[in-house]
């Protein structure tokens, strides 16, 4: 009668247990910034603001409370190539950035200037004179690699249009790249 108890508890607990683990955390290594535009950026602070972002998100609601699964990054040296780092660390996936253009607003492109920047009669749809003289125009690729294939598993652009300095700009296209790392690193399964 006495082992009763003792199975009772232990049935009793280990559902509770179990409820507490919640999704694995994900391994994920952050490459510096390559820059191929003409923009001169910091690649290893916009890599240090990439990695801002994740501890961010970390924060939230889900993941404090075990519902979505936590992002731990690790900062790595290089920018495309392979790295020890990643192995060392025990990264599940790399994430590799490259900033591909940042553009004055009005520099010829096939593009529509927002609407509220057009006076009906006045200017035309792509005319420089449409945005305000300090607008800027930027993207960025990202890549996200699993540890051993070289092939990408998934990727995506993320661009942006402000009225803020260059490095502003960038800056929030590491936010954006963040969000969107995050959304589709927790959606798939590993």
């Amino acid at each position: 009668m006495r082992a009763f108890p003792a199975v009772l508890s232990s049935i009793l607990l280990i559902p509770f247990a179990h409820a507490q683990t919640g999704p694995q955390s994900i391994r994920l290594c952050v490459s510096t910034l390559e820059n191929v535009s003409r923009l001169m950026v910091t690649p290893k602070w916009q890599q240090s603001q990439l990695i801002k972002a994740f501890e961010r998100i970390n924060k939230s609601k889900d993941v404090v409370k075990g519902k979505a699964a936590r992002i731990d990054t690790v900062a790595l040296e290089s920018t495309d190539q392979p790295d020890p780092n990643v192995r060392d660390n025990d990264c599940e996936f790399v994430l590799h950035t490259t900033l591909t253009d940042v553009q004055k607003a009005g520099v010829p492109r096939i593009s529509v200037p927002p609407p509220t920047a057009i006076e009906v009669g006045s200017i035309n749809v792509g005319d420089r004179r449409a945005y305000p003289p300090d607008y800027n125009n930027a993207t960025v690729t990202y890549r996200i690699i699993r540890n051993g294939n070289p092939k990408a598993w998934s990727s995506g652009i993320v661009t942006a249009q402000d009225a803020q300095s260059d490095e502003v700009l960038v800056t929030q296209l590491m936010d954006q790249i963040a969000k969107r790392v995050a959304s589709e690193l927790r959606k798939s399964p590993p």
